[in-house]
Parts: structure tokens; C-alpha cells; sequence
């Protein structure tokens, strides 16, 4: 740490900081599993990690996943195994047919992708015995992350973007609130050259859209949209955690009877209207497969409200509820016996 110049080590200490006390993760003390590419953010994200953990006793591995889906994406394999080399870093890498693997399983380049990559991190977590994986989101891909969720109509705290640490994954983004801009000048500060993926730049992808084009204007509109982003994210984490203390209570006031679930009345009569929405989809959630559409739980809650008894609403997965004396009944509903 001491090699690098102040401004720099700065900037590597505030990430640690924020990860400690912002995310709950002290990971420079941790064995960490970092995910690279050869980008900008993975390769700013191995030196960091790597820095801090020398300062901490913790120790670093590396993963990179080839998909296989540019000609020049062996060259981004051989640039990691360069930096990680020059950085005394272990590094695990493996090459897949991403573009295969989207057409076997009927899904997009890019979920493939994604679905592909956090499995192999995973099995290299396992295998290395590596206490967390840590992947180079930032701030501007949080942003666009907040766009892309308010185009589908998530709702309220999701609404504020992907998670800083995911303890049931062990994942971590370390880098979450720090812009692009200043992971790039980190890296000029630290003399290191990273790769482009000029897959980036192409439009067709929803995500590459609000990246190039969306971004950047609401940015024109407002220099300190990131700093809005920012505090987005901070007043979403807050809430989420009051509404799931909230939840927990009330969630064990759940009657169940083999695959039925009923939630009292005495439980919902006084209840604040967003808490039991969100009691409504966590029961209907729990019951089986099929998303919960924000419409069927106003819907609900509507019927709850008037005192509809006998009357229901069907959710995605078959899963129906309806409204009687005791309280709100959930179940999945047989089709065949449904159909005679």
C-alpha cells in the first residue's frame, strides 16, 4: 500500500471502510474469490482486494470465465493471467459456449451469461474454500440497474437497486457506490492498462441502451444523478430492513396445514396497508413457483379491505387466494380437479 501514491491508497482505505461498515463485510480479513474479466471494474477491484488484504491477513483468489462469445476473448483470459502473475495472485479460469449454452436452454445471451458465471464462482468459492466472492459492480451500474428495474415496475425498497452483500450467496460489491470515472483514475494513478469489451457498446441489449444513451442524458440534465443513485440505494437498504423486522413478526402468525397457508385476520385488522402487501406476496411466494404481479396484490388487498368474503384472486403458479371469515386462505389450486 505503501507503494502507491496517497491519493490512491486513499481510495483503496475507503473501500474497505465502506464495505466494513456500510455492507457489514470485513472481507480484506477474508480468504476472497474475486470475479475478473479484464475490464476496468474487475481489474480495479483484484488490486484493491489484493492491496487490502495484505494489509489484513486476508488472501486472494481469482476466476475468470471465458464465454467464448468474441474472437479476441482468449486474449481477455491471457491479459488476467498476465496481471494476476505480476500481482503473485492465484487465478482459476475456464472457457464455455455461452452462445450454445442460450440456445440449449431457450434463454438470452446475456442471462445465460450471468446464470453461467455465478455458478462457476460458486463451485471455485467451494472448491478453494474461499469465504466470499467478490464481484466489480459500481455506481454507474447501479444506476442503470435502478433504471432498468423502474422500466419493469418494481416497486418499493427492490426499486433502489441489487444488493452491496448478499450473505446467502456470499456475494459482495465492494465497489457499489464508486463511480466508473473514479475506478479508471485509480487505475491510471496505479500505471495499469485493462481490456474493452466492445460488446459494451452494442445497442441491441436493453442495458447497453440505458448505459449509452439514457444515462447519460438524465446525467446532462443533472451532473449529480450518480449522488442521486447513491442515496436511492441508501434509503432503499433502510427501509427493506424496518419492512423485513416488520414481516418477520407478522409472518409468524401464519397458519399453515400442508400445502395451505392462512393469514389471520387478527393479523392483518390493523395492519398498515404496506406491510400487508408485502405479507401477501411473501405467503404467496412461499406457497410454490410463479411471480407475484403487483396488480393481483392490490387487487387483493382491495377485496381484503371491502370484506369480500368468498371472493378470490389467481396468481401466476396456480396459487389462489381467497378472501374468508378467518382471514385471507392461500393454496395451489389442481387444474384437473379444478376441470372435472
Amino acid at each position: 500500500m505503501q507503494d502507491l501514491p496517497r491519493k490512491a491508497a486513499r481510495f483503496c482505505l475507503g473501500i474497505g471502510t465502506f464495505a466494513a461498515r456500510e455492507l457489514g463485510c470485513d472481507f480484506p480479513s477474508l480468504r476472497c474469490l474475486v470475479a475478473c474479466s479484464g475490464g476496468a471494474d474487475s481489474i480495479a477491484l483484484l488490486l484493491i482486494t489484493n492491496m487490502l488484504c495484505r494489509c489484513k491477513g486476508g488472501s486472494v483468489i481469482a476466476a475468470h470465465l471465458d464465454h467464448a462469445l468474441r474472437p479476441e476473448s482468449a486474449d481477455d483470459a491471457a491479459f488476467v493471467a498476465h496481471v494476476c502473475h505480476a500481482q503473485g495472485i492465484e487465478l482459476h479460469t475456464e472457457r464455455m459456449d455461452i452462445a450454445l449454452l442460450a440456445k440449449t436452454t431457450g434463454v438470452g445471451l446475456e442471462e445465460a451469461g450471468r446464470t453461467a458465471r455465478y455458478a462457476y464462482l460458486e463451485r471455485i468459492r467451494h472448491q478453494k474454500g474461499a469465504d466470499i466472492i467478490l464481484v466489480a459492480h459500481q455506481l454507474n451500474d447501479l444506476a442503470e440497474d435502478q433504471l432498468m428495474r423502474l422500466m419493469r415496475g418494481t416497486g418499493w425498497p427492490a426499486l433502489g437497486g441489487m444488493d452491496g452483500f448478499d450473505p446467502d450467496r456470499k456475494l459482495l460489491r465492494p465497489l457499489l457506490l464508486c463511480p466508473r470515472t473514479a475506478l479508471e483514475d485509480f487505475l491510471k494513478l496505479s500505471n495499469q492498462p485493462w481490456r474493452v469489451d466492445i460488446t459494451n457498446f452494442d445497442r441491441a441489449t436493453t442495458r447497453n441502451r440505458v448505459r449509452h444513451d439514457v444515462l447519460p442524458q438524465l446525467l446532462s440534465h443533472n451532473s449529480c444523478y450518480l449522488d442521486s443513485a447513491a442515496r436511492l440505494w441508501r434509503q432503499a437498504r433502510m427501509d427493506q430492513s424496518y419492512w423485513d423486522e416488520e414481516l418477520a413478526r407478522t409472518l409468524a402468525m401464519v397458519v399453515q396445514h400442508d400445502a395451505k397457508r392462512l393469514i389471520p385476520a387478527e393479523s392483518l385488522n390493523g395492519c398498515p396497508a404496506p406491510l400487508r402487501l408485502r405479507l401477501y406476496k411473501a405467503v404467496l411466494e412461499a406457497t410454490g413457483p410463479g411471480q407475484c404481479l403487483s396488480d393481483g396484490l392490490f387487487r387483493l388487498d382491495e377485496l381484503w379491505v371491502a370484506g369480500s368474503n368468498g371472493k378470490s384472486v389467481r396468481f401466476p403458479g396456480d396459487k389462489e387466494a381467497r378472501i374468508t371469515r378467518a382471514g385471507i386462505a392461500v393454496q395451489v389450486i389442481d387444474r384437473k380437479k379444478e376441470c372435472g
